[in-house]
């Protein structure tokens, strides 16, 4: 099963977007903070990391260098969501802004579903051509 790992410390929207995901039939994990987002998110590997921007303890751009060091989730794509800070200010604060995504808060959920899906496909292994 697809997991997906939400860090965001508004609960309203952590349980929106876990029902969201739940119903499309992935598996959903969350963490309301940074140090727990980044505890769950090198012990369950997921295919896809939803981070909210603001939250306590660290941003999350510093989050997603911290996701990019480590081994586990050097990887994972990574979708910000955000309604105080905008996409072009987010990628200004990374080194490296590959694998990360944007989204605005409130998001259009038919959106959300497809950046959702984009991004598995992006992380999903293409088989080796002959």
């Amino acid at each position: 099963m697809t997991k997906i790992l939400v860090i965001d410390d508004d609960y309203s929207i952590v349980e929106l977007i876990s029902d969201i995901l739940t119903r499309e039939g992935y598996g959903v994990e969350s963490a309301g903070e940074a140090v727990e987002g980044m505890q769950k998110a090198r012990a369950l590997k997921p295919d896809l990391i939803i981070l909210d921007y603001h939250m306590p303890g660290m941003t999350g751009a510093h989050l997603f260098e911290s996701l990019r060091r480590n081994q586990a989730t050097h990887l994972t794509p990574i979708l910000f969501m955000s309604g105080e800070a905008s996409g072009d200010e987010i990628l200004k604060e990374i080194a490296d802004p590959e694998g990360a995504s944007f989204l605005a808060k409130p998001v259009h959920l038919d959106d959300f579903r497809k950046v959702v899906r984009e991004l598995l496909a992006s992380n999903t292994p293409q088989p080796e051509k002959p």
